[in-house]
């Protein structure tokens, strides 16, 4: 039998409507190990999205608010936008931080009517990514992928603010428009289509089961 663990510690987090891997550590050191890896970037983590709209391929890097991206913090939009437009000075670039990830894949697939989640493809073409995240930003793949017009099924806080980023500020009527879409923001209170499907670190490899969006043979 292995050593019993009181209470696991979590080295970091995903959203409450994210299924997947999720690192704990049985101590307080293991979480610092962890933690440093990050900084240095020797963590892989491989997430799989599904949208309605196939997701560009390639290396994405946009931009958020950087005091809109703490977790906790209050005030401000639930979602988080963000801009295609690096900051214009290193300067204004303080106020702002780096979102990176790379679509490495996406393709058409099925979902079957019996889903385990109850989710009604109504026949619509869905498409499944694969999304290698290079940094880990509060809500980032939701954000990066609605800005893009591809937001995650069922993510009903990012799903009413599709193809908008915080360029169209500079436009009044789309900032009109953004304030009706703020109005249809909800906190999604089911599984939406995104999983944290592997993580790779320090010799470790871990997978997660078959997505909920998949039959157990996909």
């Amino acid at each position: 039998a292995g050593e019993e663990v009181a209470r696991p510690l979590i080295c970091h987090r995903v959203d409450s409507c994210v299924g997947g891997c999720v690192v704990l550590s049985k101590d307080g050191n293991g979480q610092r190990v962890f933690s440093d890896l990050q900084r240095q970037r020797k963590i892989k983590k491989l997430y799989l999205a599904v949208t309605t709209e196939p997701v560009p391929l390639g290396m994405h890097v946009h931009w958020m608010w950087a005091s809109l991206n703490a977790r906790g913090q209050m005030g401000g939009t639930p979602c988080q936008f963000v801009s295609h437009t690096p900051p214009a000075s290193r300067k204004k670039a303080k106020a702002w931080i780096r979102c990176v990830l790379e679509v490495v894949r996406c393709d058409p697939i099925t979902i079957s009517q019996d889903n385990e989640q109850g989710y009604d493809p109504r026949g619509t073409q869905h498409y499944e990514s694969t999304i290698r995240l290079v940094t880990g930003r509060k809500h980032q793949v939701r954000a990066m992928l609605a800005s893009l017009g591809c937001p995650l099924i069922r993510d009903t806080l990012y799903e009413p603010i599709s193809g908008m980023t915080l360029e169209s500020l500079e436009d009044e009527e789309m900032e009109s428009r953004m304030d009706e879409a703020l109005d249809k923001v909800r906190v999604p209170t089911q599984a939406i289509g995104l999983q944290a499907h592997a993580i790779l670190f320090a010799g470790v490899r871990a997978k997660a089961r078959v997505p909920w969006w998949r039959d157990e043979t996909g």
